[in-house]
């Protein structure tokens, strides 16, 4: 028996680098997963390398109805279960200095990796508020803290994520709900091909995250321990 049978577990943006590792990891742990991402190809070569007890439900989170359809068909394949959320997706689309960056593709960023947060976190709060040991774990960047030109828009939202998930976490201690925040360091993905980590490499803390017991470790960024 895995440490995490019996669970379900939500993986967005689970169909390349980060999100995939994570899916695979909890699904060898005993989750029950549903993979989540843009791309539905993607999260079909995910499934293949799993096998059975996942499932697959494409949606385009910046989306209010694609999460809203979301919710629904998660609750179909899971008789309305959930017991971890691992909000995952997000990225850069655009590589510019604030002088050149227009309205349009800041806005796509916040979209990008701050609304995709708040619609997706909003949503299932209701589901893991049933579980025994609601886990929410949400990816930041180093990046919040290091500062490179060009990477203006992508390090504010996700600042603003670290902000908004720190709030969640104080206003879901009391509905036995674990917030914690997951910064990957210099992983390895499609947008950071040289990064310094693989993403299989580092995952392992999740799985730990994920089946504690208790809400002990909360509101905090967690690393990976290399």
């Amino acid at each position: 028996m895995g440490r995490l049978t019996g669970k379900v577990a939500l993986v967005t943006g689970a169909g390349t680098g980060l999100g995939r590792a994570i899916a695979i990891s909890f699904a060898k742990a005993g989750a029950t997963v549903i993979l989540n991402g843009r791309r539905e190809e993607k999260l079909r070569e995910v499934a293949k390398e799993i096998g059975e007890g996942c499932f697959i439900i494409p949606a385009d989170l910046t989306k209010e109805s694609e999460v809203n359809t979301l919710v629904d068909e998660l609750q179909k394949n899971t008789a309305g279960e959930l017991d971890i959320l691992v909000n995952n997706a997000g990225g850069v689309n655009a590589m510019e200095p604030i002088e050149k960056m227009s309205l349009q593709q800041w806005q796509q960023m916040f979209d990008l990796n701050l609304t995709t947060q708040f619609l997706t976190t909003r949503a299932f709060l209701p589901l893991l508020r049933k579980s025994e040991h609601g886990k929410i774990i949400s990816v930041t960047s180093g990046m919040v803290n290091f500062f490179m030109k060009g990477m203006g828009a992508y390090s504010a939202s996700k600042a603003a994520v670290e902000a908004l998930m720190k709030t969640v976490a104080e206003e879901e201690k009391d509905n036995g709900i674990q917030v914690n925040l997951f910064d990957p360091l210099n992983v390895v993905s499609e947008g950071n091909p040289n990064g310094e980590y693989e993403p299989a490499e580092i995952v392992d803390v999740l799985v730990d995250l994920a089946a504690a017991d208790s809400v002990q470790q909360h509101g905090e960024i967690v690393k990976p321990e290399v």
